[in-house]
């Protein structure tokens, strides 16, 4: 039993300043801004953001060749899961699906989607990557985001439907879908699919010591000079200083979804990204809710997940998908953090 669902009030509620839609991040904190010794540290763009690598006590080109290969990688599996561009297996996956036809997918693609039906199920579907549709509906498959929102007519018609990774199913290495109106958007954890796959590379080209950063999301292997490794969350209002300070343990994951990160403002109202399915709404209960887990998929669905199910259920869906490391930063500006969050915690700027 994780802690906090052991007890009424397991976790710790402290206040800060008020948030609303400012910009908070994960980033990376290195002590005095100074980089370990022997370091390599590159960074490059995709997943329509920037990826840093920062490998240390690896020599020099060995380091270079292991991140030239993670965004090899990276650059190729944005093309195959990006969910509304041609071309790629998702794109493929949900045209067959419209179409009410089987269709043939590698091991690790039906590897992943079953891994996501299970964390699915953990979430009470909370977090579901089969409502592309609603996620285009609301006008976040485009580049520019923008009003009006769908009307209420649109948004029961999809709910009567309601399409979810759960209607998906196999036949040995075919997938079949009982809804033909299923379409999948991996956005909500694909990067930490990403993130795992670069773990990889890593370890396999023999570096014990990096970190791994998807635009705030990040991956941590091994120590920085036999220590820890500190992550900053950075203060929404000034991203130049941080909220708190937390203690990376060697493989953990730590994700962050928030409200504040996609959005458009339409008659004085700010509708976010992140939309929950049983309601074809957004999520609107928190500013942002940072995870940590060793694995990063995992952490990846509970950020989410724990950000749309919001004050009532959020402790609930924790427990279930087995997360213990909880930093929640409500729309008002409290801070609430589970005792395993607080055990990593350096420092908080209150």
């Amino acid at each position: 039993m994780i802690p906090f669902c052991s007890k009424p009030l397991g976790h710790v509620t402290l206040k800060v300043g008020v948030f609303y839609s400012c910009h908070l991040l994960l980033s990376l904190w290195l002590s005095g801004c100074n980089a370990p010794q022997n370091t390599t540290q590159q960074s490059f763009y995709v997943f329509g953001t920037e990826v840093q690598v920062l490998i240390v006590g690896a020599d020099t080109q060995r380091a270079q060749q292991a991140i030239q290969a993670i965004e090899q990688r990276f650059q190729a599996f944005h093309h195959e899961w990006h969910a509304w561009e041609k071309g790629g297996i998702v794109s493929k996956i949900n045209q067959a699906i419209a179409n009410n036809q089987a269709i043939d997918v590698p091991d690790s693609v039906k590897t992943f989607i079953q891994t996501t039906q299970k964390l699915s199920a953990q979430t009470d579907y909370l977090f579901d990557p089969a409502i592309g549709q609603l996620i285009n509906m609301w006008g976040f498959h485009s580049e520019e985001w923008h009003g009006p929102p769908p009307s209420d007519t649109k948004r029961q018609a999809w709910l009567s439907s309601r399409p979810s990774i759960k209607d998906i199913y196999f036949k040995h290495n075919q997938l079949f879908s009982h809804n033909p109106n299923v379409q999948l958007d991996f956005g909500g954890n694909a990067k930490g699919l990403a993130l795992d796959i670069a773990a990889k590379t890593l370890t396999d080209a023999g570096i014990q010591n990096a970190l791994i950063n998807i635009g705030g999301d990040i991956k941590a292997l091994g120590f920085k000079n036999h220590q820890a490794w500190s992550i900053g969350i950075q203060n929404p209002n000034n991203p130049k200083q941080a909220i708190a300070k937390l203690q990376a343990q060697a493989s953990d994951s730590i994700f962050t979804s928030g409200t504040y990160q996609r959005f458009f403002d339409w008659q004085g109202q700010r509708f976010s990204h992140i939309i929950n399915p049983n309601t074809a709404w957004p999520a609107d209960s928190f500013a942002s809710v940072t995870v940590i887990h060793d694995d990063a998929i995992t952490a990846d669905t509970a950020a989410t997940a724990l950000l749309v199910a919001g004050e009532q259920d959020w402790r609930r869906i924790a427990n279930q998908l087995g997360v213990e490391a909880v930093f929640i930063i409500h729309r008002d500006g409290r801070i609430e953090l589970t005792q395993a969050m607080q055990s990593r915690l350096i420092d908080l700027k209150n």
